[in-house]
């Protein structure tokens, strides 16, 4: 390979990369598509995720099932907020195919979709799974309760948690408020200890809304908002 061709494979390869790590950065914020799904981790451990995002009027709930005979990646779309599915789309990452079926191959999804909502803010459903224990609910209710490391910003109240053996590394973060008739829940991951193993969730976030107007984010974050020390 000569010097021209070499840099051109190099420019190219850089843009593929670059374009890879956006991607990674918008699995979160971005609307869920099929183009997006492919590109949802595939945990080599066969761990399950499960993550709920929530922008402006509309709710998607993204489940990772890799304990089943075929490795699948889940989207359940709730279009208006309203606790109705709208749509599933199953995303098979060994064959690459797409399903719309009617109803989910896979056990974890519940037609009780506010429950699986609910399961997923306050962590239930990571509790009842083999999947990676994300900080939830609890966390940052045990945090209000005592007062802890609570940090207003701009219209909102960021929330930290620290690792206790390591008491300037941040373990998880969280944020919630309103602005106007929107709703803001996010809970982040940096990661969790199994005995003395540090694990980073393959999928940091495992709720995001922004903006909301989902019933359950609604609910959640008044009900935070009254637990804030005055």
């Amino acid at each position: 390979m000569n010097i021209g061709k070499k840099a051109i494979f190099i420019t190219v390869l850089c843009s593929l990369l670059s374009g890879v790590c956006m991607a990674a950065i918008s699995f979160y914020s971005d609307p869920v598509s099929p183009e997006l799904m492919r590109l949802y981790p595939v945990p080599s451990d066969f761990r399950n995720y499960f993550f709920l995002q929530s922008v402006d009027d509309s709710t998607s709930i993204v489940v990772g099932d890799f304990t089943g005979r075929e490795r699948v990646i889940i989207h359940i779309l709730d279009k208006n907020s309203d606790n109705t599915i709208d749509r599933i789309t199953e995303y098979y990452p060994e064959s690459g195919k797409y399903k719309t079926p009617k109803k989910s191959v896979s056990s974890f999804v519940n037609t009780d979709i506010a429950q699986m909502k609910k399961d997923i803010i306050q962590g239930e459903i990571f509790k009842r799974n083999y999947s990676y224990k994300m900080t939830s609910l609890d966390t940052l209710k045990r945090q209000l309760d005592r007062g802890l490391d609570i940090f207003d910003y701009e219209y909102g109240h960021s929330v930290k948690f620290y690792d206790p053996d390591r008491t300037s590394t941040i373990m998880g973060d969280f944020f919630f408020g309103k602005k106007n008739k929107g709703y803001d829940l996010q809970f982040k991951t940096n990661y969790y200890k199994l005995f003395r193993t540090k694990i980073i969730p393959p999928l940091q976030y495992s709720v995001y809304c922004r903006n909301s107007k989902d019933p359950v984010v609604v609910k959640t974050v008044e009900s935070l908002i009254k637990m804030l020390p005055e």
